[in-house]
């Protein structure tokens, strides 16, 4: 059994974070590589579980945790069955929840309670005693209702801008997002990095990159060519970045035991894929 099911946070909380899920699956023991992604908070409610991030080696991950932005791929081994509820930050509200510089966490993880203190577990422990999904997402909505309360204020004429250049444009260029906040390119490598946990030219990479693995996947029969746009100098440029940013080639990618199919397929039943759009490239 394998389930992923999607929920929407509280309205107040739209503008910091993306779609919550519960993934789910009564597998013994559970390999898996994630994307290069957003921020995430997992709650591990059931299972156990592993990362590793880049080519480093396999470290526990706590049952309340917080990973900053990838920029690799991320293996994932678990012992289950499992039950994991988690979400992805928004840059913004990486900036208002967490405030410490992504690039302090960028391709790495930390116990949740580090950040949030005592109420991480707390709403773990609301998970643990919940009797479905619906009321587990309401136990991460009182969780981040609480961080938002005491939210810094983000940066968002920036966020708001960088959001839209990496979602609005299948090669962001970094002079567009210069002209567009009328900052200098030292100005801006600082906030990226700060509040996206990367240079603007590496998120350009990787935005590029994943907008691509969406449209091979939601179209594989279109080949590479056609996933890449026009926007990689030539195929073996495109199955570098691929492999850097989605952890695999394409042809591996396309497979039908391919995991990211499996999600893509269900997300797409859900209408939660769509170009353009950060959060779901992300």
């Amino acid at each position: 059994m394998l389930q992923v099911r999607y929920f929407t946070p509280a309205a107040p909380l739209r503008q910091w974070v993306s779609s919550y899920y519960l993934f789910e699956t009564d597998a013994l023991v559970w390999s898996d590589l994630l994307r290069a992604e957003l921020p995430q908070i997992r709650f591990f409610v059931a299972g156990t579980g592993q990362f590793a991030f880049g080519n480093g080696a396999a470290a526990p991950v706590p049952r309340a945790v917080l990973t900053g932005p990838t920029m690799t791929a991320l293996r994932f081994q678990a012992t289950g069955p499992l039950c994991i509820f988690g979400v992805g930050l928004l840059p913004a509200g990486w900036a208002a929840l967490v405030g410490a510089g992504a690039d302090e966490l960028t391709d790495s993880m930390t116990d949740l309670s580090d950040v949030a203190g005592p109420a991480a577990y707390g709403a773990l422990d609301r998970m643990l005693e919940a009797e479905n999904g619906a009321a587990i997402a309401a136990a991460a909505d009182a969780f981040f209702l609480l961080l938002s309360s005491r939210a810094k204020p983000p940066p968002l004429w920036f966020t708001r801008a960088a959001d839209a250049w990496l979602a609005n444009s299948t090669n962001p260029d970094v002079n567009d997002l210069i002209a567009e906040t009328g900052m200098s390119a030292r100005q801006i490598e600082r906030l990226a990095l700060k509040v996206y946990g990367a240079s603007p030219k590496m998120l350009a990479r990787k935005y590029r990159t994943l907008q691509a693995a969406v449209r091979l996947g939601l179209e594989p029969a279109g080949g590479w060519e056609a996933a890449a746009g026009g926007v990689f100098y030539d195929q073996s440029h495109f199955i570098r970045d691929f492999k850097t940013f989605v952890g695999m080639t394409p042809s591996r990618f396309t497979d039908e035991d391919s995991p990211w199919m499996a999600r893509l397929k269900i997300a797409k039943s859900q209408k939660l894929v769509g170009m353009p759009d950060l959060q779901r490239v992300s």
